[in-house]
């Protein structure tokens, strides 16, 4: 088939005489294919950190918090706010939930402990369900699930023993006079931590949730905080959808007035936020890498009308036109674009998906762990290649190299015949 004396020549262009493609056309597929790469891998890593940070929330957080107006501690009668949640669909549990001091021998550290009803906790969380829990998830009074990084931290198995302290326990028995005085209530009273055996270890993939979290049963939670039996700092709920709930949490706050309802955008939207801000930023400056790149394509370009100028003077001559001469340029360098461009979407992705390796061996190589838990929250590193966001770059990358020939494009375009016909390459 013949092809266009456009393609044709742009094809001719793109390699020299004695070889089968040019240094300079290899340099400057270079540049588009690395910034492409960066930009799939940077916004790839993001989209999977803002999931897995998003399941880690949804695995271990509720989806509706209904909470006691300012001025009360806890939801005194959780019984009515429950059915009216079980009206609007809503599988809820209620919870008490505050700050503790563990201790494990001579270690101590500040944790969260979580008071819940096993038997309605199951059906708001996955803890027990999504397929790396070990153990017996029914808590009774004096036991305790704990996190896998908890109890790797603090060398704790199935059946071993903790110690939690209750600021509220340790604190409730001392008050400020109004001259600024220490006052003791019960002088003698002697205070015992609350000791309870692990029957279970979760993971929820989540740093934060699997370091910092401890499971035990409402009632004890109640005695610990000393909250009433029956009480609660709050009830949460699960909904059908987690994504469409602007409808039921309007519809809850109208029938709960008396307590604060929100969702867990709302709870989390602090860190969603920075999160997308974070991402939007990261491809805004790599972007730059492929403008960089676009350079390197205009200098070739501007180099190859340079060597033919002669050879664009003849076909001038012989009547093509300056649109023709312009499209010749563009063509060039939209197929070093689109190469460039193919090449760096392959890297990306074959980089994200042998990410895990990679950093095993960056880690052995450099001796350090290239991608801490303590630092990222997360125990692995997140990918997961959007559709959108790779067609976004690839058009991108497209566009900005399309437009780095423009110059050079109108450079050629607008020589003169004569003048180019005089001219010694």
């Amino acid at each position: 088939m013949q092809l266009p004396a456009d393609v044709l020549l742009a094809l001719r262009y793109l390699r020299p005489k004695r070889t089968f493609i040019s240094v300079i056309t290899l340099l400057s597929l270079l540049g588009p294919a690395l910034g492409v790469a960066i930009l799939i891998i940077v916004t790839s890593v993001m989209s999977g950190f803002d999931e897995d940070i998003r399941n880690g929330i949804l695995s271990v957080q509720a989806h509706v918090y209904v909470t006691p107006d300012a001025g009360a501690a806890t939801v005194a009668a959780p019984g009515p706010v429950l059915e009216k949640l079980a009206a609007a669909g809503v599988r809820a549990a209620p919870v008490i939930e505050g700050p503790v001091l563990i201790q494990v021998r001579d270690t101590t550290s500040v944790k969260m402990v979580k008071g819940i009803r096993p038997e309605l906790e199951k059906q708001v969380t996955n803890i027990a369900s999504n397929g790396r829990f070990t153990g017996r998830f029914d808590l009774r009074e004096g036991e305790a699930l704990v996190g896998t990084a908890l109890a790797a931290e603090l060398g704790l198995r199935l059946g071993d023993e903790l110690l939690i302290h209750a600021p509220q326990r340790l604190t409730g028995n001392i008050t400020w006079q109004e001259d600024g005085n220490i006052k003791m209530k019960e002088p003698d009273e002697v205070y015992v931590p609350e000791s309870v055996r692990v029957v279970g270890l979760f993971s929820m993939g989540v740093l934060d949730f699997d370091n910092g979290l401890v499971f035990v049963h409402i009632d004890q939670a109640a005695d610990l905080f000393g909250y009433d039996w029956g009480s609660a700092t709050n009830i949460h709920g699960c909904v059908p959808d987690p994504f469409r709930m602007d409808a039921l949490v309007a519809r809850l706050r109208a029938e709960l007035p008396q307590y604060n309802v929100r969702s867990w955008q709302e709870v989390n939207q602090l860190l969603f936020g920075a999160l997308r801000v974070e991402k939007t930023l990261m491809v805004f400056l790599l972007t730059f890498i492929v403008v960089v790149a676009s350079f390197g394509i205009a200098g070739t370009l501007v180099t190859v009308a340079v060597q033919k100028t002669r050879e664009i003077g003849v076909l001038k001559a012989m009547g093509m036109g300056r649109a023709l001469v312009a499209r010749i340029f563009l063509m060039v360098g939209g197929i070093i674009g689109l190469v460039g461009t193919v090449i760096g979407v392959g890297l990306g992705l074959l980089v994200i998906g042998n990410r895990d390796t990679i950093a095993v061996v960056l880690s052995r190589a450099m001796g350090v762990d290239v991608f801490p838990p303590e630092l990222y929250h997360l125990t692995q590193i997140p990918g997961k290649p959007m559709a959108g966001d790779v067609a976004l770059i690839m058009v991108m990358s497209l566009v900005i190299c399309m437009l780095a020939s423009l110059v050079p494009a109108l450079y050629a375009s607008a020589m003169s015949p004569a003048r180019a016909l005089q001219e010694e390459n």
